[in-house]
């Protein structure tokens, strides 16, 4: 009788701490925000910079180009955790006319979201499947695109590779709703490439878009607001 007690004793203990090492393993670190900058300050030769930057830009495939979403989730018994979910299927463009953007839009392909959490071992594949059916429906509503209402002032200095910052106002479509917003957005000529990214990440309240809270195991609740970002990088022509 002793032997069995200890050996469901056993099986309890390794069952509870493989529970708690998959929480562990799966929350791992949040990525930092996205900026201009792009990972460690670096972005190599792109190139050289063009005489005018008037004209059309479209986003770079590839590269560093990615968007996406964080939102807290709340852990039984643990801290608070950040999840990010990334992808890097993005299109767009923009026009730049004198000092100034005249007209521009952006679409992220959702259901290629991925989460970034570290190590790279663990990206918690079931976030992305759990945001199929619930959340962002990605089944139902595959993009969100973001598209200018107002043309944005970049002034004429925006070749001298420095960053400007200065505010983007427009329609974000999200879970098939339309809602216009203003943000913040840093830009960048680098090289050839103009990099453009949000300033911060830009907060999102998830009855606003008509998504309610996504559920998981493990997950005591998740935050009724999350905040979306992106980095873009635009080539000439």
């Amino acid at each position: 009788m002793k032997k069995i007690l200890l050996g469901v004793g056993v099986v309890l203990v390794l069952l509870v701490g493989g529970a708690v090492a998959f929480i562990l393993i799966s929350r791992g670190d949040t990525p930092e925000e996205l900026s201009v900058e792009g990972e460690g300050g670096s972005q190599g030769d792109t190139g050289e910079t063009p005489e005018a930057l008037d004209g059309a830009w479209a986003v770079q495939a590839g590269e560093e180009t990615t968007a996406g979403f964080r939102i807290k989730e709340d852990f039984t018994a643990l801290p608070d955790h950040t999840a990010v979910g990334r992808s890097d299927e993005v299109e767009g463009s923009f026009t730049v006319a004198g000092p100034a953007v005249t007209e521009g839009s952006f679409t992220v392909d959702l259901t290629a979201l991925e989460f970034t959490d570290d190590p790279p071992t663990s990206n918690v594949q079931g976030r992305a499947d759990a945001m199929k059916g619930q959340g962002l429906e990605t089944n139902d509503f595959p993009e969100a695109t973001f598209e200018l209402t107002q043309p944005i002032d970049i002034g004429a200095d925006a070749g001298n590779g420095e960053t400007i910052t200065t505010e983007a106002t427009g329609e974000l479509t999200l879970h098939g709703v339309t809602k216009e917003i203003t943000f913040a957005v840093d830009a960048k000529v680098d090289g050839a490439t103009i990099r453009v990214a949000s300033s911060d990440p830009v907060p999102i309240a998830l009855t606003d878009y008509d998504m309610e809270e996504p559920t998981a195991p493990f997950i005591a609740s998740v935050a009724d607001e999350g905040s979306f970002e992106f980095l873009l990088i635009f080539e000439q022509g």
